[in-house]
Formats: C-alpha cells, sequence, structure tokens
C-alpha cells in the first residue's frame, strides 16, 4: 500500500483518499525559534518603513478633504446667489437680503451663516489640519452652535474675497484657506476690515504661513475650480487678479 494514499476501487469509480499526516510531522514543520525571530524581525523592519510613509499621507488627506469642504461650501453660496443676480452676499446690501456693510461682516462666520440653509452642515467650515473644533449646527447653543462665541470664528478655517476692480474673470478668487498673508489693512465698500493685496508683483507677505498646510493651500476659483497651490502658484494668482493699472486691489476677510 501506498504510504501517500490509500486507493479503493469500487466498480466504475476510482478515488483516492488522503492519508494525513500524523501529529508528530505536524510537529515536525512548526518554526524553529531562530526562524521566529528573523519573522519579527522583518516585521519590526517593515514597521518602521510603512508608519512614517501612512504618516506622510495625513496632511495629504487633510488638503483633500479641506479642498472638497471649499466645493461644498461654493456650491452653498452659488445656490444662495441663484435668485440674488448670482452674487454672493457680500456683494449684495443688507436692504436686499446680503450682508454688503453688516456691521458684523468683518467676521467670516457672518456670511457662511447667512447662507446656512445652502450648507449641509457647519462641520465643513473647519479644516481637518486646523485648531479649534466643528460647531454640531448653525444655532446659538454654547454646545455645538456655530453663532456662538465659543464657536463662529473659531470653527471656521476659510477666508473670503473679492477684487476691488470691475474687472473679473473667472478664474479670480473666490474662497480660500484663512492661512493666507497680505500686504496691508483697510476697508472697503462690502466689509468695514478687510486684508489687503495690492502690489505687483505681490510682496512676499502674500502667501501662505504653515499653520495648516506646511506653506500651501486651498483656492476656489469663480468658475468653481479648486486648486491646491505653494506660495508661488499663489502670487501668480494674485497677479493675473489684480489689474496693470496699480490702482485696483485684492480684498480678503478672513476668520483668525
Amino acid at each position: 500500500m501506498n504510504n501517500a494514499s490509500i486507493v479503493y476501487n469500487t466498480g466504475s469509480f476510482l478515488w483516492k483518499r488522503k492519508k494525513y499526516p500524523s501529529a508528530a510531522s505536524q510537529y515536525e514543520r512548526a518554526f524553529t525559534r531562530a526562524e521566529l525571530l528573523v519573522i519579527l524581525a522583518v516585521l519590526a523592519l517593515l514597521a518602521l518603513v510603512v508608519l512614517p510613509a501612512l504618516a506622510n499621507n495625513r496632511p495629504r488627506s487633510a488638503r483633500v478633504i479641506c479642498a472638497n469642504n471649499l466645493r461644498q461650501i461654493s456650491m452653498g453660496f452659488q445656490l444662495w446667489g441663484n435668485d440674488r443676480g448670482d452674487q454672493p452676499p457680500w456683494e449684495v446690501p443688507v436692504a436686499q437680503g446680503g450682508t454688503m456693510i453688516h456691521p458684523l461682516a468683518p467676521n467670516t462666520w457672518l456670511h457662511f451663516a447667512w447662507v446656512s440653509n445652502e450648507l449641509s452642515t457647519p462641520k465643513i467650515l473647519l479644516c481637518p489640519s486646523d485648531s479649534g473644533q466643528p460647531a454640531r449646527d448653525f444655532t446659538g447653543s454654547p454646545d455645538g452652535g456655530y453663532l456662538h462665541p465659543n464657536f463662529a470664528n473659531r470653527a471656521t478655517s476659510y477666508l473670503l474675497s473679492h477684487g476691488n476692480t470691475t474687472r473679473v474673470s473667472p478664474a479670480d478668487i473666490f474662497l480660500a484657506d484663512r492661512n493666507m498673508g497680505f500686504d496691508s489693512s483697510g476697508g472697503c465698500a462690502r466689509f468695514s476690515t478687510v486684508r489687503i493685496v495690492n502690489s505687483r508683483p505681490p510682496s512676499p507677505n502674500y502667501g501662505w504661513d504653515t499653520n495648516l498646510h506646511r506653506s500651501s493651500g486651498n483656492i476656489i476659483r469663480l468658475d468653481g475650480r479648486v486648486d491646491q497651490v505653494s506660495n508661488t502658484a499663489l502670487r501668480e494668482a494674485a497677479l493675473a487678479q489684480l489689474p496693470t493699472d496699480g490702482a485696483s486691489s485684492f480684498h480678503m476677510v478672513a476668520p483668525r
């Protein structure tokens, strides 16, 4: 009889039953202590390689979430403006239902709260890389209401902007991450207090700081396009937005 299998002949059927190894042979195939140590060493080496790579992906994932937040917020403003000449609240006078020169207009949270019916949740107003805590709803509750001072600008990661000019391009910056530099401060016909970029070319002050996305950030343009840009690309976008006459500027209101 063959030790590997047992053969049965039952008429027209010929089949084999595999002979299973004994308990002793199973023990003979177990890992030795040396082999186990080698496997553990390999796993430790893989952990040293893989874990830093996963950690490096976290900022990139946060930027993707941040860009998606901006896209949703822009859609909310677009829905709000459908019945108001396709304008955002800060381009519409208070008497007509907007926030232009509202007493609280320098507070970014006011303009986001103004379109709360068009936004799914205030949670999209805070970048996952930013400090603070997202608001739960658009109420004034101290336990999570966006309108409460415990949240408001502290639960907001994005700035609003407009060009102080009649020249408007679909590529103009509409919304952006809040960690954007500027040249000076002042006032304008939309907000009583604004951050201003007015130099050509934009000064070194106009760029991203390191608070959110490591000297880079997200912008969304008037045409709805979201771009993740470096400092160089940001200055190029501002340069394209500032007319060559030197008499116009780019204005922003930021939460912090």
